[in-house]
């Protein structure tokens, strides 16, 4: 099959800049690639990207992109601009998977040689699918998300698929030597710093405990800068207040898995207080961490539902409570002072984490893409 990945004006791919779907596509083509199909990723320009490059077997186009702002409207008034602009840019191919707003709308009024539309759906939708009635599937990254596209445009259920993001499970996996159960603990959060993240609700759980478990450690890890998806430097202030004279440590975001990976290695908790109701789709950190052998405690979010099981492959708070931060002290305190179950619950943890490792969601990936082609171009 010819393929063809578009993720965007926003993200550079390979994503030195960060991001879990542009990490995702790459991984995916890769693995599109080795198994003989030809493969394009069409990303925004960045500097230090050639214009043009194969790797692995993928053929890498880059043209244009933006920076993202926080006004919606302008940002959906650039992506206008970028998917027009790409659409005469598109090489032809059997399938072309779109993480973009604007381009499925135009590839199928205008590009009908771009390929079959797979809708690459990892964001709750908000309004929009009703636009996307020529894709033939909607690849949602988790349950939730499938069940709420289909709420909000019943006449797509049928083209929706639960397809999970993948994990790369030979970067991200236990260390052989672990000394977890057995060093001072540290408490880690990995990804955005921003409200919605709920971080903030973090570090007040970690204030009401802290004096109990005086040698606990918080290590926050992400980009706080607006241009990257953070809260900006008011939020960031914000929470270096509340930390103060507390054994809070702020990182700046790690982009490369490897050093990503030990990270998660280092650390002992893994806490994701996401507050998103509509904007968390999968939460990957937490299954990154999962990987690597980190039971984690997330939030009562239904994306998490698809692999975080609450006591056995991790915890679950309830961050709709009266007090969020209370329900979530109320579980690193159930691991600080049990250590030895929160090692049995990673290796559980891991264990299921394997399962989302990218050969397999390929196999899920190119079996979909498969039947789409076919129907498409039957003989």
């Amino acid at each position: 099959m010819k393929i063809t990945i578009v993720t965007g004006p926003w993200l550079p791919v390979p994503a030195v800049q960060g991001g879990s779907v542009p990490r995702m596509w790459d991984g995916l083509a890769r693995q599109f690639a080795a198994r003989g199909h030809d493969t394009n990723i069409v990303a925004r320009s960045y500097p230090g990207q050639a214009s043009a490059e194969t790797v692995s077997g993928v053929r890498f186009l880059r043209w244009g992109g933006f920076s993202q702002s926080r006004s919606i409207w302008r940002d959906l008034a650039k992506d206008a601009f970028y998917a027009a602009a790409l659409l005469p840019r598109l090489p032809n191919a059997d399938i072309i998977v779109i993480n973009d707003f604007w381009l499925p709308v135009f590839t199928g009024l205008f590009r009908r040689s771009g390929g079959a539309i797979v809708i690459s759906a990892n964001r709750f939708p908000k309004g929009q699918y009703w636009m996307y009635g020529k894709a033939p599937l909607i690849a949602a990254a988790s349950t939730a998300i499938g069940e709420a596209i289909a709420k909000q445009c019943s006449r797509l259920q049928d083209r929706i698929a639960v397809l999970p993001n993948p994990i790369d499970t030979d970067v991200f996996s236990p260390e052989s030597n672990s000394t977890r159960g057995a060093r001072p603990p540290t408490i880690l959060y990995v990804g955005r710093i921003h409200p919605e993240k709920g971080v903030h609700v973090l570090v007040k759980a970690f204030a009401g405990i802290s004096r109990g478990y005086p040698e606990a450690r918080l290590r926050i890890v992400g980009p706080s800068a607006e241009n990257q998806g953070g809260g900006g430097e008011v939020y960031q202030n914000e929470l270096r207040a509340a930390a103060a004279n507390l054994p809070v440590c702020f990182d700046d975001p790690v982009f490369e898995v490897d050093r990503l990976a030990q990270v998660y290695r280092d650390a002992d908790i893994f806490c994701y207080p996401s507050l998103a109701e509509k904007g968390e789709s999968f939460g990957v950190a937490a299954l990154e961490a999962m990987a690597t052998g980190l039971a984690p405690i997330v939030s009562r979010l239904s994306c998490f539902n698809d692999f975080v099981i609450d006591g056995e492959t991790g915890w679950v708070f309830d961050h709709r409570a009266v007090d969020p931060a209370a329900a979530l002290a109320e579980k690193i305190e159930t691991m600080l002072t049990d250590p030895g179950r929160g090692l049995v619950m990673g290796r559980r943890a891991a264990e299921l984490a394997r399962q989302f490792n990218f050969s397999q969601v390929a196999d899920m990936f190119l079996e979909r893409f498969s039947t789409i082609a076919r129907a498409a171009h039957p003989r």
